[in-house]
């Protein structure tokens, strides 16, 4: 018996040991899988894969946001613009009143989904009270088709449709501006063909400002642009723009309304009077109540610190007078041409001006300087009917500086003369019953935006 014990006891021995040697090869090659799995699982930026859902954040911009895996970006910016005012040749006497202003304040909120689908918000906030702005949704997957629905700007005149609030090149728009169309709600299909050297919008809107919508006839518009050398490696002709925009539609206003505002933009939220005058009581009724249609054509240069723009709009608008032949047209043509140069920095239409070295990184900031002038031209339709006075010409000499610190701060000064109709007959009325034939002002502009 005792010489079977030990070959028993032996093999048992080799049995445990083989056994726990068989463990422990297990737990070790379990180890090396586990690491090679973490391994696979978290790549060189330290994200896992496994979390294709995660946002990202930082700051751009704007705070801005984006998933692993590109199906959802967004991003969250804001901006406040004040002005000061100051009339230098009337007073509070005339109605004018020298002060401080918000022009405009805002919250951008902008989202974008599954690469194919844009959300865009802007709640303005100003001295009347908040509004939304601009708000749609956009489909937008291929840059050569997208479709938008919502709330935005009709694709007419580049100085109002492609220019920013928060970069135009002055603090007030042209007279130019008065022809253009506010914005609406409507649909527009837009895009860009041929890397961009061709763009189209064409949209149909209600026809009247957001809220307001006095018939079930739609507007229309359409802008065609045309940049030849956005494919050329020449910046000689890389940023030259030309486009062409019209719109139709059929429009009813309140009797005795007229078809836009005849007052100078510089001169917008005064009291005084604007330079095309109804009188204390019209010699008689008039409506606007048909066809309003708008046609311009625009061209925007840049190269290097230089830019140039020029803009014509023609507007004709269908009235009705209480006359026997109570249906005539209303006709008014504007233009407008300015001159820029930028002293360490750049712009392109459009786009965020670009300050080669910003002020506390060693540089100075970006300066642009800019000359403008533009012109409005009145026929006498509302005269004969209506008994209207003041002036129907209007001419706009306009001088302006722009200091950016950096992109997204800027300090801006304007002064702008307006030269009203000489002859004395047409001479524009104040509040306090005199009379004028120029008015000028100077706007200082403070603005943030992120």
């Amino acid at each position: 018996m005792r010489l079977l014990t030990w070959p028993v006891a032996a093999l048992a021995l080799l049995w445990v040991a083989g056994q726990s040697s068989a463990q422990s090869g297990d737990l070790e090659s379990r180890v090396k899988k586990l690491e090679m799995k973490a391994e696979e699982k978290t790549p060189a930026n330290g994200k896992t894969a496994g979390d294709k859902n995660a946002l990202n954040a930082w700051f751009d911009d704007g705070l801005r946001l984006k998933s692993n895996d590109g199906n959802f970006e967004a991003r969250i910016g804001a901006y406040v613009i004040t002005h000061y005012t100051w009339n230098g040749q009337l007073n509070e006497a005339d109605g004018r009143i020298d002060g401080f202003s918000i022009k405009e304040s805002g919250i951008e909120l902008y989202g974008r989904v599954w690469q194919a689908f844009e959300v865009y918000l802007l709640p303005r906030f100003g001295t009347g009270g908040a509004q939304i702005k601009y708000g749609w949704v956009e489909f937008n997957k291929w840059e050569e088709l997208k479709i938008r629905v919502g709330v935005f700007k009709e694709p007419y005149s580049a100085e109002t449709f492609v220019e920013s609030i928060k970069w135009q090149d002055m603090p007030e728009n042209s007279l130019l501006s008065l022809h253009a169309p506010n914005r609406d709600i409507g649909a527009m299909v837009h895009g860009k063909i041929g890397g961009g050297i061709f763009s189209y919008y064409a949209g149909v809107f209600n026809g009247n400002a957001p809220g307001t919508d006095e018939n079930s006839d739609k507007d229309w518009a359409i802008r065609l642009a045309l940049n030849p050398g956005a494919k050329s490696e020449s910046d000689f002709i890389k940023h030259l723009y030309i486009g062409v925009n019209m719109t139709r539609g059929i429009q009813e206003k309140p009797v005795n309304q007229a078809p836009f505002s005849f007052q100078a933009p510089g001169l917008y939220g005064q009291s005084g009077a604007e330079f095309h005058q109804a009188p204390a009581s019209l010699l008689e009724d008039f409506q606007i109540n048909g066809t309003v249609t708008r046609a311009g054509a625009d061209l925007n240069y840049c190269f290097g610190p230089f830019e140039l723009k020029a803009e014509y709009s023609y507007y004709k608008a269908k009235l009705e007078t209480g006359t026997e032949d109570n249906n005539t047209t209303f006709r008014s043509d504007a233009a407008m041409t300015s001159v820029a140069f930028w002293i360490g920095g750049s712009r392109t239409p459009g786009k965020r001006p670009a300050v080669d070295k910003c002020l506390f990184d060693g540089g100075m900031g970006a300066i642009q300087i800019i000359g403008r002038y533009s012109m409005i031209h009145l026929d006498d339709t509302f005269e004969e009917h209506s008994g209207y006075g003041g002036s129907r010409n209007v001419h706009e000499f306009a001088f302006g500086v722009n200091y950016y610190p950096n992109p997204y701060v800027r300090i801006s000064a304007m002064f702008a003369q307006y030269e009203y109709d000489k002859q004395d007959s047409r001479q524009v009325g104040t509040a306090d019953g005199g009379e004028t034939n120029d008015e000028n002002v100077i706007i200082i502009r403070a603005q943030v935006d992120f």
